[in-house]
Protein backbone atom coordinates (compact mmCIF):
# COMPACT_ATOMS: atom_id res chain seq x y z
CA UNK A 1 0.00 0.00 0.00
CA UNK A 2 2.54 2.57 -1.26
CA UNK A 3 2.84 5.45 -3.54
CA UNK A 4 5.89 6.72 -4.35
CA UNK A 5 8.02 7.63 -7.63
CA UNK A 6 9.40 4.91 -9.71
CA UNK A 7 12.69 3.69 -8.45
CA UNK A 8 15.67 3.31 -11.45
CA UNK A 9 16.82 -0.24 -11.32
CA UNK A 10 18.95 -1.60 -13.87
CA UNK A 11 17.64 -3.65 -17.25
CA UNK A 12 16.69 -7.14 -16.08
CA UNK A 13 18.13 -9.68 -17.40
CA UNK A 14 17.12 -12.27 -20.05
CA UNK A 15 15.81 -16.07 -19.27
CA UNK A 16 14.85 -17.30 -16.23
CA UNK A 17 16.10 -16.76 -13.04
CA UNK A 18 14.85 -17.02 -9.44
CA UNK A 19 16.84 -14.34 -8.19
CA UNK A 20 14.39 -11.74 -6.34
CA UNK A 21 15.97 -8.92 -7.21
CA UNK A 22 15.59 -10.41 -11.05
CA UNK A 23 12.54 -11.02 -10.43
CA UNK A 24 11.57 -7.55 -9.07
CA UNK A 25 13.40 -5.84 -11.99
CA UNK A 26 11.25 -7.51 -14.50
CA UNK A 27 7.39 -7.22 -13.28
CA UNK A 28 8.44 -4.45 -10.60
CA UNK A 29 5.10 -2.22 -11.79
CA UNK A 30 2.75 -5.48 -11.09
CA UNK A 31 4.59 -6.43 -7.96
CA UNK A 32 3.85 -2.82 -6.97
CA UNK A 33 0.35 -2.87 -7.71
CA UNK A 34 -0.20 -6.30 -6.33
CA UNK A 35 1.43 -5.29 -2.83
CA UNK A 36 -1.28 -2.25 -3.13
CA UNK A 37 -3.68 -4.16 -3.96
CA UNK A 38 -3.40 -7.24 -1.38
CA UNK A 39 -3.34 -4.67 1.67
CA UNK A 40 -6.73 -3.85 1.00
CA UNK A 41 -8.29 -7.48 -0.20
CA UNK A 42 -7.84 -9.22 1.30
CA UNK A 43 -5.56 -7.86 4.32
CA UNK A 44 -7.68 -4.85 4.89
CA UNK A 45 -10.92 -6.94 4.41
CA UNK A 46 -9.84 -9.56 7.19
CA UNK A 47 -8.58 -7.02 9.47
CA UNK A 48 -11.81 -5.14 9.57
CA UNK A 49 -13.59 -8.60 9.84
CA UNK A 50 -11.15 -9.01 12.51
CA UNK A 51 -11.76 -6.54 15.04
CA UNK A 52 -15.42 -6.33 14.56
CA UNK A 53 -15.77 -9.58 15.70
CA UNK A 54 -13.34 -8.73 18.48
CA UNK A 55 -16.04 -5.80 19.42
CA UNK A 56 -18.35 -8.46 20.14
CA UNK A 57 -17.03 -8.99 23.75
CA UNK A 58 -17.25 -5.84 24.74
CA UNK A 59 -20.99 -4.64 26.00
CA UNK A 60 -21.37 -0.87 24.12
CA UNK A 61 -23.56 -0.04 27.05
CA UNK A 62 -26.45 -2.12 26.06
CA UNK A 63 -25.77 0.05 22.78
CA UNK A 64 -25.53 -3.06 20.42
CA UNK A 65 -25.39 -6.58 21.74
CA UNK A 66 -21.55 -7.46 23.01
CA UNK A 67 -20.50 -9.69 26.01
CA UNK A 68 -19.03 -13.08 26.48
CA UNK A 69 -21.54 -16.09 24.93
CA UNK A 70 -22.19 -12.90 22.23
CA UNK A 71 -18.69 -13.44 22.00
CA UNK A 72 -18.44 -17.19 21.80
CA UNK A 73 -21.12 -17.12 19.29
CA UNK A 74 -19.74 -14.72 16.23
CA UNK A 75 -16.38 -16.71 16.74
CA UNK A 76 -18.10 -20.38 16.81
CA UNK A 77 -19.81 -19.08 13.57
CA UNK A 78 -16.42 -18.52 12.01
CA UNK A 79 -14.74 -21.44 13.26
CA UNK A 80 -17.93 -23.31 11.78
CA UNK A 81 -17.15 -21.98 8.09
CA UNK A 82 -16.50 -24.66 5.11
CA UNK A 83 -12.98 -24.97 3.77
CA UNK A 84 -11.85 -22.55 6.90
CA UNK A 85 -8.20 -23.88 6.58
CA UNK A 86 -8.03 -22.88 2.90
CA UNK A 87 -9.54 -19.58 3.65
CA UNK A 88 -6.92 -19.08 6.07
CA UNK A 89 -3.97 -20.06 3.87
CA UNK A 90 -5.22 -18.40 0.42
CA UNK A 91 -6.80 -15.65 2.09
CA UNK A 92 -4.73 -14.59 5.00
CA UNK A 93 -1.38 -16.40 5.47
CA UNK A 94 -0.23 -16.31 1.72
CA UNK A 95 -1.24 -12.80 1.47
CA UNK A 96 0.11 -11.24 4.24
CA UNK A 97 3.30 -13.34 4.08
CA UNK A 98 3.58 -11.45 0.52
CA UNK A 99 2.49 -8.10 1.09
CA UNK A 100 4.93 -8.26 4.32
CA UNK A 101 7.97 -9.37 3.01
CA UNK A 102 7.54 -7.36 -0.20
CA UNK A 103 6.75 -4.12 1.89
CA UNK A 104 9.94 -4.90 3.72
CA UNK A 105 11.78 -4.79 0.44
CA UNK A 106 10.38 -1.31 -0.71
CA UNK A 107 10.99 -0.11 2.77
CA UNK A 108 14.57 -0.96 3.13
CA UNK A 109 15.09 0.25 -1.03
CA UNK A 110 13.52 3.68 0.23
CA UNK A 111 15.59 6.87 1.23
CA UNK A 112 13.28 8.89 3.41
CA UNK A 113 13.88 12.73 3.31
CA UNK A 114 11.78 14.06 6.28
CA UNK A 115 14.48 15.46 8.00
CA UNK A 116 15.24 17.43 4.84
CA UNK A 117 11.84 18.38 3.32
CA UNK A 118 9.81 17.99 7.11
CA UNK A 119 6.08 17.80 5.17
CA UNK A 120 3.37 16.27 6.08
CA UNK A 121 3.77 13.44 3.33
CA UNK A 122 7.06 12.83 3.66
CA UNK A 123 6.08 12.42 7.48
CA UNK A 124 3.13 9.79 6.89
CA UNK A 125 5.38 8.31 4.01
CA UNK A 126 7.95 7.34 7.07
CA UNK A 127 5.44 6.32 9.54
CA UNK A 128 3.93 4.29 7.06
CA UNK A 129 7.10 2.22 7.25
CA UNK A 130 7.82 2.20 10.83
CA UNK A 131 4.13 1.08 11.05
CA UNK A 132 4.33 -1.78 8.96
CA UNK A 133 7.37 -3.21 11.23
CA UNK A 134 5.69 -2.63 14.45
CA UNK A 135 2.76 -4.17 12.88
CA UNK A 136 4.64 -7.33 11.21
CA UNK A 137 6.60 -7.76 14.57
CA UNK A 138 2.44 -7.70 15.82
CA UNK A 139 1.03 -9.89 13.88
CA UNK A 140 4.02 -12.73 14.24
CA UNK A 141 3.57 -12.45 17.83
CA UNK A 142 -0.45 -12.75 17.89
CA UNK A 143 -0.29 -15.50 15.64
CA UNK A 144 2.19 -17.46 17.28
CA UNK A 145 -0.08 -16.54 20.85
CA UNK A 146 -3.39 -17.76 19.74
CA UNK A 147 -3.66 -19.80 15.87
CA UNK A 148 -0.28 -21.43 16.43
CA UNK A 149 -0.29 -22.11 20.35
CA UNK A 150 -0.15 -25.98 20.06
CA UNK A 151 2.87 -25.65 18.22
CA UNK A 152 5.08 -23.49 20.46
CA UNK A 153 3.59 -23.69 23.82
CA UNK A 154 2.40 -20.31 24.77
CA UNK A 155 -0.79 -21.61 24.91
CA UNK A 156 -3.81 -21.37 25.73
CA UNK A 157 -4.66 -23.04 22.11
CA UNK A 158 -7.51 -20.85 20.66
CA UNK A 159 -8.62 -23.38 18.18
CA UNK A 160 -8.90 -26.17 20.25
CA UNK A 161 -11.95 -27.66 19.33
CA UNK A 162 -13.05 -29.16 23.07
CA UNK A 163 -13.02 -25.65 24.70
CA UNK A 164 -16.32 -23.87 23.24
CA UNK A 165 -15.52 -21.09 25.76
CA UNK A 166 -13.09 -18.73 23.17
CA UNK A 167 -13.95 -15.65 25.63
CA UNK A 168 -11.71 -17.18 28.57
CA UNK A 169 -9.27 -18.44 26.50
CA UNK A 170 -8.72 -15.48 24.86
CA UNK A 171 -8.56 -13.70 28.21
CA UNK A 172 -6.39 -16.22 29.60
CA UNK A 173 -4.43 -15.47 26.74
CA UNK A 174 -3.98 -11.52 26.95
CA UNK A 175 -3.52 -11.78 31.09
CA UNK A 176 -1.57 -14.73 31.85
CA UNK A 177 0.71 -15.42 28.92
CA UNK A 178 2.70 -18.39 29.26
CA UNK A 179 6.13 -18.45 27.88
CA UNK A 180 6.61 -21.96 28.61
CA UNK A 181 9.93 -22.53 27.00
CA UNK A 182 11.58 -20.18 29.72
CA UNK A 183 9.15 -20.74 32.23
CA UNK A 184 7.86 -17.08 32.23
CA UNK A 185 4.78 -15.74 32.91
CA UNK A 186 4.15 -12.44 31.01
CA UNK A 187 2.69 -9.55 33.28
CA UNK A 188 -0.71 -8.52 31.87
CA UNK A 189 -0.05 -4.40 31.84
CA UNK A 190 2.80 -5.70 29.46
CA UNK A 191 1.06 -7.79 27.00
CA UNK A 192 -2.00 -5.19 27.20
CA UNK A 193 0.83 -2.43 26.40
CA UNK A 194 1.66 -4.17 23.54
CA UNK A 195 -1.41 -4.82 22.10
CA UNK A 196 -2.66 -1.43 22.38
CA UNK A 197 0.59 -0.32 20.06
CA UNK A 198 0.31 -3.31 17.78
CA UNK A 199 -3.18 -2.06 17.15
CA UNK A 200 -2.32 1.57 16.33
CA UNK A 201 0.19 0.23 14.48
CA UNK A 202 -1.97 -1.62 11.96
CA UNK A 203 -4.77 0.55 12.17
CA UNK A 204 -2.96 3.27 11.26
CA UNK A 205 -0.63 1.34 8.61
CA UNK A 206 -4.24 0.21 6.71
CA UNK A 207 -5.94 3.36 6.87
CA UNK A 208 -2.91 5.34 5.23
CA UNK A 209 -2.66 2.35 3.07
CA UNK A 210 -6.38 3.02 1.77
CA UNK A 211 -5.11 6.66 0.85
CA UNK A 212 -2.19 5.65 -0.88
CA UNK A 213 -4.09 2.93 -2.63
CA UNK A 214 -6.63 5.41 -4.18
CA UNK A 215 -3.95 7.31 -5.08
CA UNK A 216 -1.24 4.98 -7.07
CA UNK A 217 -4.32 2.79 -8.63
CA UNK A 218 -5.96 6.63 -10.03
CA UNK A 219 -8.86 6.30 -7.99
CA UNK A 220 -8.50 10.14 -6.33
CA UNK A 221 -6.54 12.54 -8.47
CA UNK A 222 -7.36 16.31 -7.66
CA UNK A 223 -6.38 17.16 -4.11
CA UNK A 224 -10.06 17.55 -2.70
CA UNK A 225 -10.69 13.76 -3.71
CA UNK A 226 -7.38 13.21 -1.52
CA UNK A 227 -8.49 14.53 1.01
CA UNK A 228 -11.90 13.63 1.42
CA UNK A 229 -10.65 9.97 0.91
CA UNK A 230 -7.93 10.82 3.58
CA UNK A 231 -10.76 12.13 6.28
CA UNK A 232 -13.26 9.03 5.36
CA UNK A 233 -9.90 6.47 5.91
CA UNK A 234 -8.68 8.65 8.98
CA UNK A 235 -12.25 7.43 10.13
CA UNK A 236 -12.62 3.93 9.42
CA UNK A 237 -8.76 3.79 11.28
CA UNK A 238 -10.37 5.67 14.14
CA UNK A 239 -13.16 2.78 14.01
CA UNK A 240 -11.17 -0.18 14.01
CA UNK A 241 -8.89 1.01 16.50
CA UNK A 242 -11.73 1.99 18.90
CA UNK A 243 -13.55 -1.67 17.82
CA UNK A 244 -9.78 -3.48 18.83
CA UNK A 245 -9.08 -1.24 22.28
CA UNK A 246 -12.46 -1.73 23.82
CA UNK A 247 -12.71 -5.48 23.10
CA UNK A 248 -9.10 -5.01 24.92
CA UNK A 249 -10.96 -3.57 28.23
CA UNK A 250 -14.02 -6.31 27.63
CA UNK A 251 -11.32 -9.29 28.18
CA UNK A 252 -9.00 -7.41 31.00
CA UNK A 253 -11.76 -6.38 33.05
CA UNK A 254 -13.09 -9.72 32.71
CA UNK A 255 -13.52 -11.97 35.64
CA UNK A 256 -11.89 -15.12 35.37
CA UNK A 257 -13.76 -18.12 35.00
CA UNK A 258 -16.31 -20.25 32.69
CA UNK A 259 -18.55 -18.28 30.18
CA UNK A 260 -22.21 -19.15 30.54
CA UNK A 261 -23.09 -21.57 27.85
CA UNK A 262 -25.22 -19.91 25.02
CA UNK A 263 -28.92 -19.64 25.61
CA UNK A 264 -31.00 -21.19 23.27
CA UNK A 265 -32.08 -18.26 21.42
CA UNK A 266 -28.42 -17.46 21.04
CA UNK A 267 -27.60 -20.47 19.74
CA UNK A 268 -30.65 -20.77 17.08
CA UNK A 269 -28.99 -16.87 16.18
CA UNK A 270 -25.98 -18.57 15.11
CA UNK A 271 -27.65 -22.06 13.85
CA UNK A 272 -29.50 -19.95 11.35
CA UNK A 273 -26.28 -17.34 10.51
CA UNK A 274 -24.38 -20.97 9.94
CA UNK A 275 -27.46 -22.02 7.68
CA UNK A 276 -27.13 -18.80 5.63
Amino acid sequence: MEHSSATTTSAPSKGFSLDPQVIDDRHHFLLRKLHSLSGIVPIGVFLIEHLMTNSRAFGWFGLFKGGPEVFNTAVGTIHSLPYLLGLEVFGIFLPLAFHAIYGIKIALDAKPNVHAYPYMANRRYLLQRVTGYIAFIFIIVHLLKFRFAHWIGWGPEFMNPDDPDKFEMTRRGLMEWHISQFGIVVPAWITLSFYVVGLWAACYHFANGIWTFCISWGITVGQTAQRRVGMGAAIVGIVLFLWGTMSLFAFATAKPGATPAPSHATEQAASEVRAF
